[in-house]
């Protein structure tokens, strides 16, 4: 059972009742219990020891690009890193960046390196801890096929190095999911000097004519399933998913895997439509496909 958090033993970077809505970007989503914006190692050490003492679960919101937070909110703890997390250096080959590091900015440290390697991260609204999470990956690259090392947090509050041989990742997968035992705090990756990808801004346009922009979403909804020839999208699209609805939350009609909030969606409304286009699939094609978004 939670014990009661008295006032008089709450920490200073602890903040009660934080409507999630505003850091994700679905725009939906209930209050946390407890929410902290750390600035520093010591303030995020000082988040887990709370969590631990308190028996609180914990969820990292990274840009909150894939998150889909429940209406009624989240009993524990939501931690969302603070700006002192997105620094990033480039040095020489290698480019060190800190979890909170926007995926774009990655890319435009590696581009005024002389590398396009990370150009495929353009236009997608995440930060590096939360894309070595997921894996990210876009245009037949991933943000792992490029990583060296990189350093997280375990619960008593040490702090680990891993190298990129050590990690098993898979597609839009990794160790790191679901579990807070593993915080990544920074990572170092190594430039590709000889691969040649569009440039960010080509990128970003052929983003803007495949994929919706003009309503909040959380990028696609399913992954892409490895046992069909044919997409998520592409499954979504045969089963009639365009321009479906529940309430406010309704499946684009330029990507069949986008599910956009046209105005007042709530959570329900966007897990309801996830529920029935998944079985909308696997009654047509024997697929069940596996969501790429976390549903808290």
């Amino acid at each position: 059972m939670v014990s009661p958090v008295s006032e008089e033993r709450r920490l200073d970077i602890i903040e009660r009742e934080v409507p999630l809505s505003g850091f994700t970007t679905w725009n939906v989503g209930g209050p946390a219990r407890y929410f902290c914006e750390p600035e520093s190692l010591e303030q995020l050490r000082q988040a887990m020891t709370f969590a631990d003492e308190f028996e609180l679960e914990t969820e990292f919101l990274g840009n909150g690009s894939n998150l889909l937070v429940p209406d009624e909110g989240f009993d524990g703890l939501a931690v969302r890193l603070g700006p002192s997390f997105g620094n990033v250096e480039n040095d020489g080959n290698l480019i060190k960046a800190s979890a909170g590091t926007p995926l774009y900015k990655l890319a435009d440290v590696a581009n005024k390196a002389g590398s396009s390697c990370f150009n495929f991260l353009t236009g997608i609204p995440g930060t590096v801890g939360g894309g070595l999470v997921m894996n990210a990956g876009a245009f037949g690259s991933e943000i792992s096929d490029y990583l060296a090392n990189l350093t997280y947090l375990d619960p008593p509050g040490e702090v680990h190095e891993v190298s990129q041989e050590d990690i098993r990742y898979n597609y839009r997968s990794s160790p790191f999911q679901g579990t807070s035992d593993k915080i990544i705090l920074e990572a170092e990756f190594e430039l590709n000097q000889d691969e040649s990808q569009p440039d960010m801004s080509e990128i970003l346009e052929l983003r803007r004519e495949k994929f919706p922009y003009s309503n909040p979403s959380a990028g696609s909804v399913f992954k892409n399933p490895t046992e069909a020839e044919m997409t998520a999208g592409q499954l979504l699209d045969e089963v009639g998913a365009k321009g479906f609805s529940v309430g406010d939350a309704a499946v684009s009609h330029q990507h069949a895997n986008f599910i956009l909030n046209k105005g007042h969606a709530t959570a329900k409304n966007i897990q309801k439509a996830i529920d029935i286009l998944r079985d909308r699939v696997y009654k047509e094609f024997g697929v069940t496909l596996v969501t790429e978004i976390v549903v808290i």
